[in-house]
């Protein structure tokens, strides 16, 4: 209070240098004490700062990564699509001219079939014909072999269904059992797939009936040429009496009779 009443019996000019230096002491203080509040916290700021920096860097690489694999995700895309579009377009042309060479092949024989057509209009020798209309034949097959065609030949085989369709079937005695009799078409196989199976007759083996047993005396035909009509006039067979048993010399080691 006495420095207060001191101040305030001071003049004017006085009291506003005593309030200046007040101001300088308490601004003097504040900023030490920003000084000390800055030196506390200058190892945490940099602290931060560093770590906010390594984010950043970190960041910066993530982005660049993304757009490096947005990128390749893009080209890969585009490339699978094109990829897509070119194997539409070779199936396509595979469909549409996968039996290119096989018509390629089969076009001389056109030529050939028009040339005996118009050699037969005035030939007159049967024969020739026959032979030319075979050779083509023998080239048509040929060209079919050579593309992976096979004959299918059942005749004197077990049947098959697989490979056979049995379209009549006949009983005999003297064949064995399914056994192929007679083709009525032939059947064809491609690259080990059958295209068209052989059409065939079956055969089913009958057993012949078991002989009866004849009765006792009475011979038993076993290929020979008899007959039971030859045996009745024959007539019944004559008992005849067994022999004695022969013996042999006395004293020579051979068989004795009884009572020897």
């Amino acid at each position: 209070m006495k420095a207060r009443e001191t101040v305030l019996r001071q003049n004017p000019c006085d009291r506003a240098r005593a309030y200046r230096l007040q101001l300088q002491r308490r601004r003097a203080r504040y900023r030490e004490m920003a000084a000390e509040s800055a030196r506390r916290t200058t190892g945490a700021d940099r602290s931060l700062a560093r770590t906010l920096a390594e984010r950043e860097m970190q960041i910066a690489q993530l982005t660049k990564e993304t757009a490096q694999w947005r990128d390749l995700a893009l080209r890969s895309r585009a490339d699978l699509e094109n990829a897509r579009k070119r194997f539409q377009r070779e199936k396509h042309d595979i469909t549409q001219f996968a039996t290119e060479q096989l018509v390629r092949e089969l076009i001389p024989v056109i030529d050939n079939l028009e040339r005996a057509l118009a050699a037969a209009s005035t030939a007159t020798d049967p024969k020739s014909i026959h032979d030319g209309v075979q050779m083509l034949l023998d080239q048509f097959v040929g060209i079919l072999r050579a593309n992976g065609l096979e004959l299918i030949q059942p005749d004197g085989q077990t049947f098959d269904p697989h490979f056979h369709e049995a379209v009549a079937a006949e009983e005999r005695e003297d064949i064995a059992d399914n056994q192929i009799l007679e083709t009525f078409q032939k059947g064809y196989i491609l690259r080990g797939r059958v295209v068209r199976p052989a059409m065939v007759r079956v055969g089913r083996r009958i057993q012949k009936p078991a002989a009866e047993e004849a009765p006792a005396g009475m011979p038993v035909a076993t290929g020979s040429e008899e007959t039971l009509a030859d045996f009745e006039e024959a007539g019944p067979a004559e008992p005849t009496e067994p022999e004695p048993p022969a013996s042999g010399p006395s004293g020579e080691g051979g068989a004795s009779g009884p009572g020897t």
